[in-house]
C-alpha cells in the first residue's frame, strides 16, 4: 500500500459536541495541525468527505455542520457574522489551536469574517467559490430570495414523494460540472437532512438576508486587504452560481493571496473535484509552512 493510499483510507468519524448549549455535529479524521472545513449554504459536512480523507494524512481535518444546516441545532441569527462567531465558539469547545480555515460558498464568507475577527488565530485561509466577494450571483438565487419560490421549496420538498432526494439531485446537477463524482456519503446525508424543513428554512432565511434584488447584499471584497495571513482562492471555471472572476478580483485585493482556477468544475468544487482541491490545498499549506519555518505558523 502506498503512502497516498494509506492516507485516503483513514476512517472518518462522526462526533457531537455541545457549543454553548447548541448540539453540534462534525466529522473528523487524522492528526496534526488542525484544519477546519466549513460547508456551503444548505449543505452538510459530507460535502468535504473526500477532502477530509485527503488531508487527514498530514492534518487533523474537521468538517462542521453549521447551525441549522445539516444536523447541528439552529441558532437565532443565521448571518455570516453570527456563524463566524459560532465557529470560534466551536473551535474553543473542541480545543483547536490556530486552525487553518477552509470555507466553501457561504462557508467562505463565514471563514473570511472569522479571520477578520481574530486574524492572529488563523495561520492560513482557503476560500473555495466563496460567497460575498461581489454582487453577482445566479439569478435563480435572487428569485428564491425575493419571490415566493423559496417558500414553495421549503413547503414542497419534505412532503413531495422523493422530494429530499430530488432536491439533492437538483443541487448536485445545478452546482456541479461532474455530479457523478460526488461521494455517496453526501447524497444520503443531504437527503436525510432535507426530510425535515429545518435546513431549508434556515437556508431560505439566510439567503434572504444575504441576497436581494441586485444580488449579494454585503460583499466583503473591500476588506480583504485587512487579512494578514496567506490566503488561497480556489474556484471552478464552470461555476454557475458565483462567477470565477470574483475569485480573480479577490486575489487582487489580498495582501498574500494566491489563486487556483480548476477546469471542468463548477460551484460544488469540494465534492466534485476533491482530488484537485486536496492537491492544491496541500501544496499551499506546505509552502506556507516552509515560508514560516522559523516561526510557529502551523505549529
Amino acid at each position: 500500500m502506498t503512502a497516498s493510499t494509506a492516507e485516503r483510507t483513514l476512517e472518518i468519524e462522526e462526533h457531537w459536541i455541545d457549543v454553548d448549549g447548541t448540539a453540534t455535529r462534525y466529522l473528523e479524521a487524522g492528526t496534526g495541525p488542525p484544519v477546519l472545513l466549513i460547508p456551503g449554504e444548505g449543505s452538510v459536512a459530507e460535502e468535504w468527505y473526500d477532502v477530509v480523507q485527503g488531508l487527514a494524512g498530514r492534518y487533523r481535518a474537521v468538517a462542521i455542520d453549521l447551525p441549522g444546516y445539516g444536523y447541528t441545532e439552529p441558532i437565532t441569527d443565521t448571518s455570516a457574522a453570527a456563524l463566524a462567531a459560532f465557529v470560534w465558539r466551536f473551535v474553543r469547545a473542541l480545543g483547536l489551536r490556530r486552525p487553518v480555515l477552509i470555507g466553501h460558498s457561504l462557508g467562505g464568507a463565514v471563514a473570511i469574517r472569522a479571520a477578520l475577527e481574530q486574524p492572529s488565530g488563523v495561520p492560513a485561509l482557503v476560500l473555495v467559490g466563496s460567497a460575498d466577494l461581489g454582487r453577482a450571483i445566479n439569478p435563480l438565487a435572487i428569485l428564491q430570495s425575493v419571490t415566493p419560490l423559496g417558500d414553495l421549496t421549503v413547503w414542497l420538498v419534505p412532503v413531495l414523494p422523493g422530494g429530499p432526494w430530488l432536491h439533492a439531485a437538483v443541487v448536485a446537477l445545478f452546482g456541479s460540472f461532474r455530479p457523478w463524482r460526488i461521494h455517496r456519503a453526501w447524497w444520503s446525508s443531504q437527503a436525510r437532512v432535507l426530510s425535515t424543513p429545518v435546513a431549508l428554512e434556515t437556508s431560505l432565511r439566510a439567503q434572504r438576508a444575504a441576497v436581494g434584488l441586485f444580488g449579494q447584499r454585503d460583499p466583503v471584497l473591500g476588506r480583504l486587504g485587512e487579512l494578514p495571513m496567506p490566503t488561497l482562492v480556489a474556484w471552478g471555471l464552470q461555476d454557475r452560481q458565483l462567477p470565477f472572476w470574483q475569485g480573480i478580483a479577490a486575489r487582487r485585493r489580498l495582501r498574500r493571496g494566491r489563486l487556483v482556477l480548476v477546469p471542468h468544475a463548477s460551484h460544488f468544487l469540494p465534492a466534485e473535484a476533491p482530488e484537485e482541491l486536496v492537491r492544491v490545498v496541500r501544496r499551499f499549506l506546505a509552502e506556507v509552512s516552509d515560508d514560516q519555518a522559523r516561526g510557529e505558523w502551523l505549529s
